[in-house]
């Protein structure tokens, strides 16, 4: 075994990095290689080649993540060609409205109460309340069923008004066939 001050090859297979070359021991000083004596000219010299670069030492790698992206704001969109599907909507980030939810169930009942009014008037009354209440909340939420909504009011209003005149039709025959029937004599 060799003692440390006699060379840094001990040293440097600890883990050392080599000694100083303040401390003079033998071997911290780099050796560098003699030059040899040059060729008699009547040789010809070696081609020097370009020497290929060196690669780069290599980095660390560290975990990649990904960097948030900029919100994408949503690009206004030409109308759909006639007998075309519109085209989905985007995601809204950052507040805005949500999605539409779905066919309005008021919408819906407005619809099915207007034309059970075709029946009975008291189904027209519902399908118009129904329709005005399904119209506020498909313009303060969102949805679908705006349509339904309206025909539900149309058609409870029409069945409604069509109902009253029946009445008072009835009510007209009555009271004529009333009148009649107190002047005839037998």
């Amino acid at each position: 075994m060799t003692n440390p001050g006699d060379s840094d090859e001990w040293w440097k297979q600890y883990g050392g990095s080599g000694v100083s070359p303040e401390s003079g021991a033998p071997g911290s000083v780099p050796q560098y290689p003699q030059q040899q004596p040059s060729q008699p000219s009547n040789y010809p010299s070696t081609p020097q080649y370009p020497q290929q670069p060196a690669p780069p030492p290599s980095q660390p790698q560290y975990p990649s993540y990904q960097q948030p992206s900029a919100p994408q704001y949503p690009q206004p969109q030409q109308p759909p060609a006639y007998g075309a599907y519109p085209a989905a909507g985007g995601y809204q980030p950052y507040g805005g409205f949500p999605p539409p939810q779905g066919t309005n169930g008021l919408a819906i009942g407005a619809l099915v109460s207007s034309l059970v009014g075709l029946c009975t008037c008291i189904g027209s009354i519902v399908g118009i309340v129904l329709g005005i209440m399904a119209l506020n909340q498909i313009k303060e939420r969102g949805g679908e069923g705006r349509g339904m909504a309206l025909a539900g009011i149309w058609i409870g209003a029409i069945t409604l008004v069509l109902g009253l005149l029946y009445v008072v039709f009835v009510i007209v025959l009555g009271v004529a066939g009333g009148l009649d029937s107190s002047t005839s004599s037998y």
